[in-house]
Order: C-alpha cells, then structure tokens, then sequence
C-alpha cells in the first residue's frame, strides 16, 4: 500500500496553508449526524432512514473524477454484473502482496485520509444549505504500535453547494474561516481514550482494527463472509451494509495484506454486489468500483486492479430528482517518514 507519489495530492505550501487555516473535529455527535442526514434526505424528497456506517467523525484528501452541473456532483458509471464483481474481486485479492512493507525501527508509517463529505448550515429560520466539505486527516504510526502516534485533522475549506444559494455558501466560509486544525499524540493512537480506560487495551472492531482484532479474523472467504454478516448490525440496508463495514476497516489502512486479499474475495458473496464504474478515479489514481445498492444509495469500494490496493470509496445517490449525487467520496494513501509530523520527500 506504499505509495511514493502521495505528497502529489497537495503541494506542501497548499497543505500548510490548509492545515494553518481550519480546524476538523474528528468528535462528531451521533445524534447530531442521524440529525443532519435525515434533514437532508428530507430536503431533497427522499425517503429518512438510518444513517450508514462510514459517516464517521471527520474524512479527509483527493477529489474524485466527476462531472460537477449546477453544483451537483454527478458521476459517471459503466456498470457490469455480480459475476464480473466476483471476478474482479478474486483477481484483485490474487495481485495483493503476501506481507505489508515493514516500518523500520524509529520510523513512521504516514496514512493520508483525504474526502469531501455532507455538511449542512442553518442560515436563518426554516433555511438550511447543503454542501460538501473537503477534509483532511495525516496520521503518523510508530514501528512500534504501543508508542506514540500523532494525528492532524482539518478541514481546508474548500466546499461545493449541492442546496441553496452562493451567497449563503459564502456565509458558510466566512462562519468557519477562523478555525484552526486539531493535533492530538497519544500512545497506540487511543486520540480518544475514555475516562477510566486504559491505553492500548482497545478491543478493536471493523472500525477500528487493531493487529490483535485482525489476527483473530478467519482467512477464509467464506467464514469472513460469514463473520462480516454476523458483525454488521440488521439494518434496512441489507447486504450493502456489509459493505459498509469492509470499507470502514479498509479506510484505516490498518488491514493487514492476508486480511485485505480474504476480504475481497468474502465479498465476492454478496448478493448484490456489482461493477459500478471500471475507471473510478480518486486523487489521480484509477481503480475498479465495486457498488452495492440499497436502493436509495450506492455504497463503493475502489480498488487498483493491477495492485489490489484499496483506493478509496464513495457514496452515490441512486434514487429521485438527485440520481447519481455524490453524498461523499474518500480515498486513502499510506507511506513512509523518518520522523513523526515530517511527510514524503517530493
């Protein structure tokens, strides 16, 4: 998953001043998200339910290839069926290395998550605009997982109207334009430890997968198919859930490479499942979508064929008036610094 061309996405004169200028909370209050997505949802006339799994706290880097029409973000699909899905999974997770590159002592392993995602802003009574946000998150893991980890999260600033005017749009900038970025360091990267618990005890999930978590998965296909269904709550999304929750665990860049290679092909059982978009392009990088529609909206994995890395994901709308709308695209690059807050080299 070593990527020497990530510090392309920005320039470190752009970064700095992203990082210089606002401030991403990556705290977010559950209710407060269930609150905004079903604001949302009603706004544009489509039907509330609850909120996916990968709206998480604060996402970060790289625009997605997509065509923007009057502030909608509209993407473009060649879509192919459950069969080629399974296919092209089984083929990606034969090209995933057998191990992950290995941090050198005293080095860091540098994970950029880089996306634009929902944000709302009330303007005045019964006035609400829409938009997406785009944020960034640069974490530093130690070789040695149990030392300290530093973690900078903001968000640059940079936004696109999906509902409402400009001019509100431009209220929006002005309201957040004082902002800082958040650094937070913290032993196994426990940012937000609860009171009492102790570091480096966490029991890890799909959303946070800690070695340990990952070691006690199956390797199997099937019985991490199995596992997945198992884990991921009964929803109203079905199997497209599941999906969800494989994405959560791929976005942290903490999978390790035997667990990736058997998790594509789990997914190979979902029902569902299909090809999407074959050129998804994510911060200049262009891999294979793989979508699983709940009928209301497309959640996506993208994956590089050639290397089995993961890319990134977004979130499409597939119903009503905002058919093929982007809710929010993310994607997801890894290397390796001498130090800790340093990046690549150019």
């Amino acid at each position: 998953m070593t990527d020497d061309k990530l510090i392309d996405l920005w320039s470190e004169d752009e970064l700095d001043r992203a990082l210089g200028a606002l401030h991403g909370d990556v705290r977010t209050d559950q209710a407060e998200l269930e609150a905004t997505r079903a604001t949302f949802l009603a706004a544009v006339n489509r039907p509330v339910r609850r909120k996916r799994g990968w709206a998480y706290a604060l996402t970060a880097a790289a625009a997605v290839a997509a065509l923007v029409v009057g502030g909608f973000v509209i993407t473009t699909t060649s879509p192919g069926g459950t069969a080629e899905a399974k296919a092209g999974l089984n083929a990606a997770a034969d090209h995933v290395v057998a191990k992950d590159p290995v941090i050198p002592p005293g080095k860091y392993r540098y994970r950029v998550t880089h996306a634009w995602h929902l944000g709302m802003t009330e303007t005045g009574p019964n006035k609400i605009v829409s938009y997406l946000e785009e944020s960034l998150i640069e974490t530093w893991i130690p070789a040695d997982r149990s030392q300290v980890w530093m973690q900078r999260s903001v968000q640059t600033g940079n936004r696109k109207l999906i509902s409402g005017t400009q001019q509100e749009l431009e209220f929006v900038n002005k309201l957040m334009a004082d902002s800082l970025p958040e650094v937070l360091r913290a032993k196994c990267g426990d940012f937000h430890l609860p009171e009492g618990e102790k570091p480096c005890t966490r029991a890890g999930s799909w959303q946070d997968p800690t070695p340990e978590w990952a070691a006690g998965l199956p390797r199997d296909p099937k019985a991490l198919y199995k596992r997945l269904k198992k884990d991921a709550p009964r929803n109203s999304r079905g199997e497209t859930e599941l999906l969800v929750y494989a994405a959560d665990a791929l976005r942290t860049g903490n999978v390790p490479a035997d667990v990736r290679s058997a998790l594509y092909r789990a997914l190979g059982y979902l029902d569902h499942l299909e090809v999407s978009d074959r050129a998804a392009n994510l911060a200049g990088k262009v891999g294979i979508a793989y979508g699983s529609d709940d009928g209301t909206e497309r959640q996506e994995i993208i994956i590089d064929p050639r290397t089995g890395d993961f890319i990134g994901e977004r979130d499409v709308v597939t119903d009503g008036k905002n058919r093929g709308q982007v809710m929010g695209f993310t994607s997801v690059t890894t290397s390796i610094v001498d130090q800790i807050g340093t990046r690549p080299a150019r």
